[in-house]
């Protein structure tokens, strides 16, 4: 089980630092109503990110438990990281130049009027609709299913998993809970840099967890 959780630490940690889910948590804790949509955001995020990793980690570990199982396993780690370095590479390419051309993305002015209802969903869909938190999801779901662990031990991982890749949305809402407005600045600024800096560190950390997938598929072929 250890073993399995280390192998998912890096696509958790990915995960993670998205920037994209936390520069939306930061807007929306910035609204009116920041405490109640900020709890409702970081309950979409926890239950998109688990549904995820533990469907995915479901249908490996059928796959896994098949006769031609290890290369089918292998094949699929190799595909999703080759799908990860390309999306890298594209992200990089159109990384803004300047900080003029760092924006966020129009659909995101409407999130500071989110109802927490609206809050929840949106976090639901940046975790299960966005292609590369969707790609990072399902290569940490094959590394768990493909570990042949008990079903209380696979929900274990997927449950640690699902914790830390959330850790970067539950810190600053429950800080917020906490500080409340004495968090308000600090917010702000952390909107600033993350909007100027997501599509290189995103980049990045694509090409990372790639080459990490690709590693381990082609070594299990």
């Amino acid at each position: 089980m250890i073993e399995a959780f280390g192998a998912v630490l890096p696509v958790a940690v990915a995960v993670a630092l998205s920037p994209i889910p936390i520069i939306a948590v930061v807007l929306v804790l910035l609204s009116p109503a920041g405490r109640p949509t900020g709890l409702a955001f970081l309950a979409g995020r926890v239950l998109g990110v688990a549904l995820i990793v533990v469907l995915v980690a479901a249908i490996s570990d059928l796959i896994e438990r098949s006769d031609d199982a290890s290369p089918a396993v292998a094949v699929a780690r190799v595909l999703v990281g080759v799908a990860l370095v390309v999306l890298a590479g594209w992200k990089w390419r159109g990384r803004p130049r300047t900080d003029d051309d760092a924006a966020l993305p129009g659909w995101m002015g409407a999130i500071e009027g989110s109802s927490p209802t609206g809050a929840a969903w949106l976090a639901f869909l940046l975790s299960v609709a966005n292609p590369k938190e969707l790609l990072l999801g399902v290569g940490a779901g094959i590394t768990i299913g493909a570990a042949g662990l008990p079903l209380a031990q696979t929900l274990t991982v997927a449950g640690a998993y699902t914790l830390l890749a959330c850790a970067s949305v539950a810190a600053p809402v429950l800080a917020f809970v906490v500080a409340g407005d004495r968090m308000r600045d600090r917010l702000d600024e952390a909107r600033a840099l993350l909007v100027r800096h997501n599509t290189a560190i995103m980049s990045v950390v694509l090409l990372v967890i790639g080459a990490v997938l690709i590693g381990g598929g082609l070594s299990g072929l």
